[in-house]
């Protein structure tokens, strides 16, 4: 795992790491290997040093197609995720990070407590295990708190709720009592960036359709749409 330091001389180079890439995948592809030029190494992943350099480990992915300054996402990201103990950062692509955290508080509050924002833009985090391929990786769910407001209290039920929702996401959490001063339920959501947001939710009594709004906290640009 790179230092602070390193990462930010890597991040220098702009485009550096996709031409690298790129100059490598062309130069495998020319090459007309055997399999008798192979010399493997065959690594132990239960090794006990490999299992240290691998843990609490994520990938974080900045939603969008614009450039940025890596050193400011570095520093912007630790400031909202305020961490215990130092947090690294290794680019991987123009919008894609290894980042790994120094314990596991840090790790659960980063992979936890999003929505994460730059810029307005989300930033969207994974598990690494470390060994995977970081392009092979996919980063497109992004955990969000939503409100269904002026839901009658009859419907306040776990199982209406997940119904309400079922093409908003993987159901997290919900948080459907003890909202006395307000109108609204809360669940958090792991939602697909792939997919349009629910807008609202319609619950049919007595042939007549009633309609709830939905609501989310703390939501980014993404999708080309900015929403509240």
């Amino acid at each position: 795992m790179a230092s602070p330091s390193d990462a930010h001389s890597a991040a220098s180079g702009g485009g550096g790491v996709t031409a690298a890439k790129t100059d490598l995948e062309d130069f495998f592809d020319q090459l007309d290997l055997n399999e008798e030029e192979f010399e493997d190494v065959v690594i132990d992943e239960d090794d006990p040093e490999l299992q240290e350099s691998a843990r609490w480990l994520a990938l974080a992915r900045v939603h969008t197609e614009k450039t940025f300054s890596q050193g400011a996402f570095y520093k912007d990201m630790r400031a909202a995720w305020n961490p215990t103990q130092s947090v690294r950062f290794r680019p991987v692509d123009p919008n894609r990070f290894v980042v790994q955290a120094s314990c596991l508080g840090d790790w659960e509050r980063m992979m936890m407590h999003g929505p994460w924002l730059f810029r307005n833009w989300a930033v969207l985090l994974c598990p690494y295990d470390g060994f995977s391929r970081t392009e092979d990786v996919s980063i497109i769910h992004m955990p969000i708190w939503l409100q269904i407001h002026k839901l009658p209290d009859v419907y306040c039920k776990k199982n209406i709720v997940e119904k309400l929702l079922k093409s908003a996401g993987e159901l997290m959490e919900m948080r459907l009592n003890g909202n006395t001063r307000v109108d609204y339920v809360r669940v958090r959501v792991k939602h697909d960036t792939r997919e349009p947001l629910t807008k609202f939710v319609s619950i049919v009594h007595g042939k007549e359709r009633q309609v709830y709004l939905v609501r989310y906290e703390k939501l980014a640009r993404f999708c080309k749409v900015v929403v509240w």
